[in-house]
């Protein structure tokens, strides 16, 4: 009987490997998909802290993370399709992805990747629209509210954490404040 239910016990807990992620062949470029948290948060999210780590898998199949993008500001912008603020903003988002040492990124809460491509169009979106179809991600960054921005500091610090709408007054002003 002990045997048994030890036997049990690892069998309930053995975890499986996530499956391959499986991309589109026709994405555009700006497109990627799964989200996944390779390391979180030791709390609550604040300024000051590690952002948490995630990677993503680019619509040419290759792996990336957020690590690729230190020496760099980054605007890391939580957003779903229905979300109409979200999308007004993100036009001031994108006008300064690129700019300087900036980038955007563009985590989408939990909806199809199918979604994704005809809004990127509509919007004339360059900065990289990432699915998080688990919401770990999501999750990690306490992006309860859409949408949401987190300020990255070029050493990988959390700067500033916006909830609302971003203009691109409010957009330079943090970046101003990032060293």
């Amino acid at each position: 009987m002990r045997r048994l239910l030890l036997v049990l016990v690892f069998s309930l807990c053995s975890c499986t490997a996530k499956p391959a992620t499986v991309v589109p062949a026709d994405l555009p470029s700006n497109i990627n998909v799964d989200a996944t948290l390779t390391a979180g948060n030791d709390g609550i999210l604040a300024v000051g802290q590690p952002a948490p780590a995630f990677s993503w898998t680019t619509a040419d199949g290759q792996t990336a993370d957020l690590a690729t993008y230190r020496g760099k500001r980054v605007i890391i912008n939580f957003w779903a399709t229905w979300c109409e603020p979200c999308r007004a903003e993100m036009p001031a988002l994108n006008a300064y992805h690129g700019r300087d040492d900036v980038v955007v990124i563009g985590i989408n809460k939990g909806q199809d990747i199918a979604l994704l491509p005809p809004l990127a169009a509509e919007l004339g979106l360059t900065f990289p629209l990432i699915s998080d179809p688990d919401g770990d991600v999501s999750i990690a960054y306490s992006a309860r509210n859409l949408p949401t921005s987190v300020f990255v500091d070029r050493t990988g610090m959390i700067s500033a954490i916006s909830i609302g709408v971003l203009t691109e007054d409010a957009v330079a002003l943090q970046l101003e404040r990032i060293p």
